[in-house]
């Protein structure tokens, strides 16, 4: 193991002594485990080793920053000497800035060391079912993966953390065709400390195999109608990644474009939408320790019952807005959507006439939050029952009226070890097929 934190420190006082006002570095250094499935069959066991030192300088307001993954004394001095002339160069910015001091915090969570038999096992295991349970169903590509890694980071203020952790991630990408028709492929995945379940019961992936076997005759809708959609647990991640990227992050907040940007504090989606970033559990057992930053992370709420508690600003963003910093860090990471009241049978039982959207294919959204795609691996809604796939849908709408017009949230969740997610019903959806 490295001696991170001798590493990060010796930046800082290299950078102060060389006329750096304040400086930063974070050494990440993660070694990754990697067993793959292609085309149904095992075909490499690999691991492969990266460092990265970030080092950032701050000079009479103006700010550079350079990334390594060499750490000796010639690399760091050389990098230093760059991100000082990058510093130089730049345009200053009062709020350029770095964290306070703080002692050094250090985490240390998960298993310290691959156990690749387990990982054979639990891998082969799952070709063996999706072989028995689906057998037209094609596994593109299947990668199990053990990840472990350590972060230092220090700053001239005085602020250090150090932190290692351990943990086993799965993605599987898969496909089903019968005859001459296929479905469109889908994914999905999860991370975990250990490898205690069955790799099909991880996230979503068994119900998503399912489905592909459904789905491999599609038609689309009928005409064009305003409906109702059912976004499923693996496709809310992307619509709250929309949201957080036009409505509460550092860009559209510092640009002045963010519809939500006087709007804290104030009621900006339905009374049934909660939405937490949860670095620190007790949900979320996979969060960041540290922003990039440099602050300790702490839970949050973005939206509560509908109310806007939090916008997702970095320090810098903070400092250029005036409005306050984030506490879990300015990223939309370890995100939880509080489950509802509603079983989800109940919740397509009251549609009359709707989509349930398994994945959206689509551009991004306008700066006003206008968006619209394709919806992928779906199915019609129509009288209160799911009666089939479609393909070549479009749905269209905007995030904002999305996010009041929710009407249902699931008591059902599926939880992914990075995310916690249930099924959200909302209305007045553009639905439209040929």
């Amino acid at each position: 193991m490295i001696n991170g934190m001798d590493i990060t420190r010796k930046v800082c006082e290299y950078a102060q002594k060389n006329g750096a006002d304040k400086a930063q570095a974070r050494l990440t250094r993660a070694e990754q485990h990697e067993l793959n499935v292609d085309a149904g069959k095992m075909s490499l066991y690999r691991t492969t080793v990266n460092a990265a030192l970030d080092i950032t300088v701050h000079t009479a307001a103006r700010k550079g920053s350079v990334s390594i993954n060499h750490c000796g004394d010639n690399d760091i001095h050389n990098a230093v000497n760059d991100a000082l002339s990058m510093a130089k160069a730049s345009e200053p910015d009062s709020a350029n800035d770095i964290s306070p001091e703080r002692p050094l915090e250090c985490f240390d969570n998960g298993p310290k060391e691959a156990d690749s038999s387990i990982m054979y096992d639990r891998l082969s295991e799952f070709l063996d079912y999706c072989g028995a349970s689906f057998p037209n169903t094609n596994l593109e590509q299947c990668i199990l993966n053990f990840r472990q890694g350590e972060s230092f980071f220090s700053n001239t203020n005085g602020a250090e953390f150090k932190k290692r952790s351990g943990y086993y991630d799965f993605f599987a990408m898969f496909t089903t065709k019968i005859g001459s028709q296929s479905s469109s492929f889908n994914h999905s995945g999860a991370t975990h400390r250990d490898l205690e379940k069955k790799l099909w019961q991880w996230g979503n992936i068994n119900e998503l195999m399912y489905q592909s076997a459904e789905q491999v005759d599609v038609q689309p809708v009928d005409g064009s109608f305003t409906g109702d959609i059912v976004i499923t647990p693996d496709c809310l991640g992307f619509f709250l990644a929309y949201l957080h990227g036009i409505y509460l992050s550092d860009i559209s907040l510092i640009t002045g474009d963010s519809p939500w940007k006087d709007m804290l504090g104030k009621q900006v989606a339905s009374p049934l939408l909660t939405w937490q970033s949860e670095p620190n559990g007790p949900s979320i057992k996979m969060g960041d320790s540290f922003t990039n930053d440099g602050f300790r992370t702490e839970n949050c709420t973005f939206i509560e019952n509908g109310v806007l508690k939090n916008f997702s600003l970095s320090l810098y963003g903070s400092n250029k807005t005036g409005k306050p910093r984030c506490p879990s860090g300015g990223h939309a990471n370890a995100i939880v959507v509080q489950n509802g009241a509603n079983p989800l049978n109940d919740m397509i039982t009251g549609i009359k006439k709707g989509l349930l959207v398994g994945r959206f294919s689509g551009g991004s959204p306008s700066v006003n939050g206008d968006f619209s795609g394709v919806a992928k691996n779906s199915y019609l809604i129509e009288n209160g029952k799911i009666t089939r796939p479609v393909g070549e849908t479009m749905i269209a709408g905007n995030l904002g009226d999305l996010s009041k017009s929710i009407r249902a949230v699931s008591k059902e969740q599926i939880d992914y070890g990075t995310e916690i997610m249930p099924w959200i019903l909302s209305e007045n959806i553009t639905i439209s097929g040929k």
